[in-house]
């Protein structure tokens, strides 16, 4: 009798445990799952993103020609393979330097090849010496900024003549990274 309670018991222990590991799982699986969802659920489209930088800036966003694929490789480096989707914006006029590029990366790989090439491109615009003499604190102040898939490079603003024309560079500069503020809050309400 001994022998079949234990049996038993030993038998009882097994089949709870094994309840409790099924539902313990059931429940992270739904939490991830469920996390999975959200963040899908929580991801904008690139043209919206792309809009709502647009609509913070105005009259005073100046990119206007939009660049297909091979010009993006062009301009950044930045093969077709490494984003699903992409918006690249530059001014039609050669003496502004003001940027939008955004890109839905394909995975966590490609984005640190995206951002490890928008951080290239930076460096290159900073060393190229036939940059007109007003846009370099402009480019020193650009912005590589990484939220969910995505990944952009921002140079965008307007200063008003005061503020440009101080003396204290590193001021003009803070001002610039501001304007490229305005892009930022605008994508990070959307998420």
């Amino acid at each position: 009798m001994k022998k079949k309670s234990m049996a038993l018991i030993a038998a009882l222990v097994v089949a709870v445990g094994g309840f409790a590991a099924v539902a313990t799982t059931g429940c992270s699986l739904k939490e991830q799952s469920g996390a999975n969802m959200e963040e899908a659920l929580n991801t904008p489209e690139p043209e919206a993103l792309y809009e709502a930088v647009k609509a913070a800036y105005g009259e005073n966003y100046l990119p206007t020609m939009r660049l297909s694929d091979e010009e993006i490789e062009g301009y950044f480096g930045i093969s077709k393979d490494l984003y699903e989707t992409a918006i690249a914006e530059l001014p039609m006029i050669s003496a502004q330097v003001d940027t939008f590029a955004l890109f839905k990366a394909k995975d966590e790989d490609s984005k640190e090849a995206l951002k490890d090439a928008l951080v290239a491109y930076q460096g290159a615009l900073e060393s190229d010496t036939f940059q007109y003499p007003a846009n370099l604190l402009k480019i020193q102040a650009s912005t590589i900024y990484m939220k969910g898939d995505y990944v952009c490079f921002l140079m965008l603003g307007t200063l008003d003549n005061e503020t440009m024309m101080q003396e204290d560079e590193s001021k003009v500069i803070e001002a610039y990274r501001a304007e490229n503020d305005k892009a930022i809050a605008a994508m990070d309400e959307l998420f």
